[in-house]
């Protein structure tokens, strides 16, 4: 049983060492190659600072001997000898400090130009990844996890770099100081220092384990414990949580939370005190108390000068302080290799969005032909066996119940999500065969979770362009472009006061107006427009209705509205019920049909408005 377990733990104690190894190699796979694309002198900088610290360090252990020996060994004081070694010694130092300081400063500037080339890679990463990952909560952990892994856990790249310093001076100031201790053949001090060593590392390897494993299991919880702070501190939540003493609700949630939190990190902290205390304890009773003792007796016996005494106890004073830098740092980069791990999982991330190489020139018609969907992960179908066309520029209305599928539908159209059961057809070819990039050129979409930027409204609307009479007619069709001029910036007034404080705080309806107004700018063939006047008042409401072939123009419009006043300007009205089609038509046709649920639908809204 002994033997099993003995070998039980050399397999898991290999296949650790497998993994570290792997992680270590996959990190500097990934990051320095990159840090030579942004600035290549970051990697010359760092063994330039390695090789000047340890000619320090090793100075500082020789120079005690030097003196020593002019002012005690020989018969007679050389004053001079002794001014000339301390000048040269100072000379030395100084010029070393001067170029470790400059090459620090330089050393600084790429590593920030490194970092911000790794944060722009980043977000370009992740504006690019297939959309149903952003809507995956394991994924979104994921990016939580990566974005901490750069900062939060470690400093990202100047954590590698710190590292890589560290590391590199300890093995070069081992080496030196190696040298000098092997050759006084003291093997009982390099034994007692070996052990110390040992017993560090392993202190290390169970400190930093703890704490790798207690913020990966809370991530979660940590995220949870931002957006509960997070939604307290907003302002925009002000009214409703004062008004509804939904504060209390959410500090009750947040209070919970810290207490879980804070429970589980007492225990880790007792934890990490006792390796540290022990660990601080065996150190001091191995280096201070049984070397010195040691060489002390040497000392005494005539063994040793109190020359060699001086700079072999600098010596091994320094040999242990490299080694278990060297240690500490190796086990610690280890351990940011695991925290960055998923930024280079998320970094190398593979689109799986089919791309096509079909150019779209104009989109004529749009037919979902049988096509069935439910999100990753879920057995329930959203969408069941949706048919239909739509054709000729017509003004299409999807209204259905709350989760019967409009949205989805949506997000279909825009590719946001691949489907496995039936087709999706642009002007009879499936839209996977089409370039993505040349696609979503073709369609304007107003989301029912629009954002705004706080940019100001001319980069909001007209993004990079700057067409001013373009954007004012826009802004026109969009029943915004009086209450834009009336401001003192007009169209470069900042919406809220993130950038600029002279920004406005925008009404709801006023921030829908710009929404709509930016996807009317795009000029695509397609309009899809997800509850775009939700917040709009009646009359601008209606306005928008009556005139709306001369605001959204002869295009391809599909509209989804609760309020279905809006449904009786299209040319054709596609019913949603629990995940299928049940009615087509246009609105006087599906008002025959007393039994329908677009009958039933549009006369409890109608009722309201009758006197």
């Amino acid at each position: 049983m002994q033997n099993y377990l003995i070998f039980k733990l050399n397999i898991m104690l290999v296949d650790k060492m497998s993994r570290d190894k792997n992680l270590i190699f996959k990190n500097i796979k990934y990051f320095v190659p990159l840090l030579l694309k942004s600035n290549p002198y970051v990697i010359m900088s760092t063994i330039i600072s390695s090789l000047l610290s340890s000619l320090s360090s090793l100075m500082w252990i020789y120079f005690p001997k030097m003196i020593l020996d002019l002012l005690f060994i020989k018969n007679s004081i050389d004053i001079h000898k002794v001014i000339v070694t301390v000048f040269i010694f100072v000379i030395i130092k100084f010029f070393i400090n001067i170029l470790l300081k400059i090459n620090d400063n330089i050393s600084e500037y790429c590593i920030t130009k490194a970092d911000s080339y790794i944060d722009k890679q980043f977000n370009d990463k992740i504006s690019k990844l297939d959309y149903y990952r952003i809507e995956d909560p394991t994924f979104i952990d994921k990016i939580d996890n990566a974005k901490k892994g750069l900062s939060t856990y470690t400093n990202g790249i100047y954590s590698i770099l710190n590292y890589f310093n560290y590391i590199l001076t300890s093995i070069i100031t081992i080496i030196g100081v190696a040298a000098i201790v092997i050759s006084c053949r003291n093997w009982i001090v390099i034994v007692l220092s070996l052990i110390s060593v040992i017993v560090t590392s392993i202190a290390n390897f169970k400190y930093t384990n703890i704490q790798h494993s207690f913020n990966t299991l809370y991530v979660r919880a940590f995220r949870k414990q931002w957006y509960y702070n997070e939604s307290i501190m907003s302002l925009n939540n002000q009214k409703d949580l004062r008004y509804y003493e939904a504060k209390e609700f959410i500090k009750g949630k947040g209070d919970k939370l810290n207490k879980e939190i804070n429970f589980e990190r007492e225990k880790i902290t007792r934890k990490l005190n006792i390796i540290s205390i022990f660990e601080k304890v065996f150190n001091y009773i191995c280096n201070n108390f049984f070397i010195i003792i040691i060489l002390g007796y040497s000392v005494y016996t005539k063994n040793i000068s109190l020359s060699l005494f001086s700079m072999l106890l600098s010596s091994i004073e320094t040999f242990n302080h490299s080694l278990s830098n060297l240690v500490y740092c190796a086990k610690s980069y280890v351990t940011d290799c695991k925290y960055q791990n998923d930024f280079i999982d998320i970094m190398n991330t593979v689109q799986t969005k089919k791309d096509g190489i079909r150019k779209l020139k104009e989109i004529v018609s749009v037919e979902f032909k049988n096509v069935s969907f439910k999100y990753p992960r879920t057995e329930k179908y959203i969408l069941k066996n949706i048919n239909f066309k739509i054709t000729d520029k017509q003004k299409i209305s999807l209204i259905g119940l709350n989760g019967s599928g409009k949205t989805t539908l949506i997000k279909l159209i825009c590719r946001f999500y691949e489907i496995e059961e039936g087709e999706i057809l642009i002007n009879g070819q499936n839209i996977i065969e089409y370039d993505y990039e040349d696609y979503i050129k073709k369609i304007g979409v107003v989301f029912q979770d629009f954002k705004i930027l706080s940019f100001n409204i001319k980069n909001n609307v007209s993004i990079l362009d700057d067409n001013k009479v373009k954007l004012y007619n826009c802004l026109k069709r969009a029943q915004v472009l009086n209450y834009i001029k009336k401001l003192p910036n007009k169209e470069y007034t900042y919406i809220n006061k993130w950038f600029d404080k002279q920004g406005i705080e925008f009404s709801g309806g006023e921030l829908q107006k710009l929404a709509f107004a930016r996807a009317l700018y795009k000029n695509s063939d397609l309009v899809v427009l997800d509850e775009p006047t939700s917040a709009l008042d009646p009359i601008v409401e209606s306005e928008i209705y009556e005139h709306f072939n001369d605001v959204v123009g002869t295009k391809l419009t599909l509209f989804i509205s609760h309020r279905l006043s809006s449904c009786i300007f299209s040319d054709k009205i596609l019913v949603l019920d629990g995940s299928s089609i049940v009615e087509q038509g246009n609105h006087n046709e599906l008002m025959r049909d007393t039994n329908g649920l677009y009958y039933k639908m549009f006369s409890a809204q109608a009722k309201y408005y009758k006197f």
